[in-house]
């Protein structure tokens, strides 16, 4: 993946340009979509993967970064961008087979930490279709 381009060159969606009676989420969503992937920050992939948008690229960007620091907290509390991606429907990670291995190995090394701030994902992640 080409870390210069932007979400917006790397998807085939048009999502059009905001106009004045666009809601700041999609302002913001859409000004994210325009960054160079390589400027993307955990905070703003929360937001993105979240919302689930541009996956293909904001998922493995994220993944990489709760592989780092699994339980760092980004937004809004410890562990939210595992969190988020935990959400992220279950489809996509039957149809990103790399990526769904990458996830359950991360899971089963969190499963052997002692409770404290993993256990906010317990139910979650035995939700997790790997």
């Amino acid at each position: 993946m080409d870390r210069d381009r932007t979400l917006a060159h790397l998807s085939e969606d048009d999502w059009g340009r905001p106009d004045s009676s666009s809601t700041q989420l999609y302002r913001d969503l859409c000004a994210l979509r325009d960054l160079p992937v390589g400027q993307l920050t955990p905070t703003s992939l929360h937001l993105l993967v979240t919302h689930q948008v541009g996956l293909d690229v904001t998922a493995l960007l994220a993944l990489e970064h709760v592989e780092c620091d699994p339980l760092r907290s980004v937004a809004l509390y410890p562990g939210d961008l595992l969190a988020a991606l935990l959400r992220v429907d279950h489809s996509f990670w039957t149809d990103h087979p790399a990526l769904l291995s990458r996830m359950s190995a991360l899971l089963d090394r969190l499963r052997t930490l002692p409770d404290g701030d993993w256990h906010l994902l317990v139910s979650a992640a035995e939700q997790f279709p790997g």
